[in-house]
């Protein structure tokens, strides 16, 4: 819920706040420079915080922060009220900022981060940072580095935190069947030949498989496998600048094909269909069986740090089912550029409204959420990854490296995406689903189902922009 709630929140801060009206950049450059006045011994401030939700704020942050500085008031700016019938959220959000005037800004997102820059709506954090001599060595440089690189080369935010995936892997499995373990840094292809290795002959509650693109996957997921492929090798299928489909490449043939070879393999773990009403209440066990992983009936899949948690509850709540004896590798890489994921990000950036009159306060916000001793703190109960990785190292005997150990890609192949309609992808995705699946059974050849997905694609994507 939490999550759905931060995508939701993300894509309404993305249009209200890009939408008002700070000041040019040359004002905010002008307040960069020179230091900031410390606050007095026995002197008050008030902050307001803009966040998608007052009590998961305090919870997470705000309690910690007044206790260990008390003469700061922290006041949350809710957003969940732009949302309802007859509202417009992005004019209802920009009205709420235009009235509230947060002094802290939570940036759902580097892309965002981005626009925040260009419009002078951020302060830079670079000259306070060296004027109180904190701390930014230990801090994730992937996630440094990608901040700087939305922020012309400044910090302009500050994330606590980072999301990051990983290919699990159920060591139990490859030791009774004899097969080597998975490395950092494997290919798509040595990824799925270990996968083949597994046998496929069980029947019922024996069947196991060698990998699932992710522990929780519906129905019709040949089009997920071959997007996951093509998006670690940067492959984009569309160009949002043009409105238009270029999945009719070499390139995207050659991922087509592993994904289909790899498929009727039968390693693959690939959902049937569901009697169940997928709509009814489930209980949170029912959840947790749903996970191919956790049961022992996969052995390789790729998820967030989250899985962590689902492991760990799996172990505590399902007594009947054997705890998985697991571990983790870096997800598949682009062979030709080793280094770098697509699934490493900076989600929950923190900036500071350049406009703030309380900017040394906000910034001694900043400052705590972002400290070592906070991250100390708050890694004992979440299962977030903390971008001072002293504290994101080590989880219940589990070595976290490959989390992090790739870079963020800063090349994002996704770049211009929120141009393309939502009611485009839904539509697509059964095509490109059903296309494959012809591929499978011999009904037809690659090219001519990159040729139908482009066309009939291209159609849909018109289509999408019309109704949208």
């Amino acid at each position: 819920m939490k999550r759905w709630m931060c995508t939701l929140t993300a894509i309404a801060v993305t249009a209200a706040l890009t939408g008002c009206n700070f000041t040019e950049k040359a004002s905010s450059t002008t307040r960069e420079a020179g230091s900031l006045k410390k606050l007095g011994k026995d002197e008050k401030a008030t902050i307001r915080v803009m966040y998608y939700d007052k009590n998961s704020f305090y919870q997470q942050y705000g309690n910690l922060f007044m206790a260990k500085n008390p003469n700061i008031e922290v006041e949350v700016i809710s957003n969940q009220g732009i949302y309802g019938p007859g509202k417009d959220p992005q004019e209802e959000l920009d009205k709420l900022i235009d009235e509230e005037k947060p002094d802290v800004l939570l940036i759902n997102g580097t892309d965002q981060l981005e626009k925040f820059v260009e419009k002078g709506s951020l302060y830079a954090l670079d000259d306070v940072i060296k004027q109180d001599k904190f701390d930014v060595e230990h801090i994730l440089p992937a996630a440094l580095e990608t901040i700087k690189l939305k922020g012309e080369g400044k910090l302009y935010g500050l994330s606590p935190d980072f999301y990051s995936q990983a290919l699990y892997y159920n060591k139990d499995l490859f030791e009774q069947y004899g097969i080597e373990f998975p490395k950092n840094k494997m290919n798509w292809e040595d990824v799925l030949n270990l996968a083949k290795r597994f046998p496929t002959d069980g029947q019922g509650d024996q069947r196991i498989y060698g990998f699932s693109a992710y522990s929780y996957m519906s129905e019709g997921v040949a089009y997920q496998y071959m997007s996951s492929i093509g998006t670690t090798l940067g492959l984009s299928y569309i160009d949002p600048e043009q409105m238009k489909l270029t999945i009719q490449t070499d390139a995207w043939k050659k991922v087509l094909q592993l994904t289909v070879d790899s498929l009727k393999s039968g390693a693959l773990y690939t959902p049937k269909n569901q009697n169940a009403d997928s709509n009814a209440p489930r209980m949170y066990e029912d959840y947790l069986k749903g996970n191919m992983f956790a049961m022992g009936k996969v052995a390789m899949t790729i998820d967030g740090n989250y899985m962590m948690q689902n492991l760990q509850d799996a172990k505590d709540r399902l007594k009947d089912v054997k705890p998985i004896n697991w571990d983790i590798v870096t997800v598949p890489v682009d062979p030709n550029n080793p280094d770098f994921s697509n699934s490493i990000s900076v989600s929950n950036v923190f900036g500071i409204n350049a406009q703030s009159p309380n900017t040394r306060a906000a910034w001694e916000f900043m400052k705590y959420i972002n400290s070592d001793e906070f991250a100390r703190v708050i890694s004992k109960s979440s299962s977030s990854l903390m971008t001072r990785t002293t504290y994101s190292k080590e989880r219940n005997g589990h070595n976290l490296e490959p989390f992090f150990l790739l870079k963020p890609n800063p090349d994002k192949i996704t770049k211009g995406y929120e141009k393309i309609p939502s009611g485009f992808y839904q539509p697509f995705s059964l095509l490109a689903n059903q296309e494959i699946q012809a591929v499978i059974d011999g009904k037809k050849s690659a090219d001519e189902a990159l040729k139908t997905i482009e066309d009939k694609g291209q159609q849909q994507l018109l289509q999408a922009k019309q109704a949208g």
